[in-house]
């Protein structure tokens, strides 16, 4: 009984240390900061200032959302490059971000 106790004992110790570290000792905040900036240079280098990314509420799901208008072709390219970040798992859009259509804005300002 004494070993399995021990095993148990270990197992529950390296849990507490790990929720220690990814909680109260801020790992998952610099996880959450790094990802966050890392999109944020991304969306300015693709010039997207009106598109925030942030990381969900749990950065251990590594989930990040973004936010802003966007178009079909935008979105996709931005799910996709974002989604190749270290630590980012997932990406999704806010389902308030309005999809925008800028063909048909191009359309009506073309001279006929």
């Amino acid at each position: 009984m004494n070993r399995r106790l021990g095993l148990l004992a270990g197992a529950l110790a390296s849990i507490g240390v790990a929720e220690l570290y990814h909680g109260p000792l801020g790992a998952s905040d610099d996880l959450k900061a790094k990802v966050e900036a890392h999109a944020r240079n991304l969306l300015d280098y693709y010039e997207l200032p009106q598109v925030t990314a942030r990381m969900d509420e749990s950065p251990r799901s590594r989930r990040l959302i973004l936010k802003g208008p966007a178009d079909d072709f935008q979105r996709r390219a931005l799910v996709e490059k974002i989604g190749q970040l270290p630590g980012v798992n997932e990406v999704r859009w806010d389902p308030s971000s309005p999809v925008v259509d800028y063909w048909a804005e191009r359309r009506r300002s073309q001279p006929q």
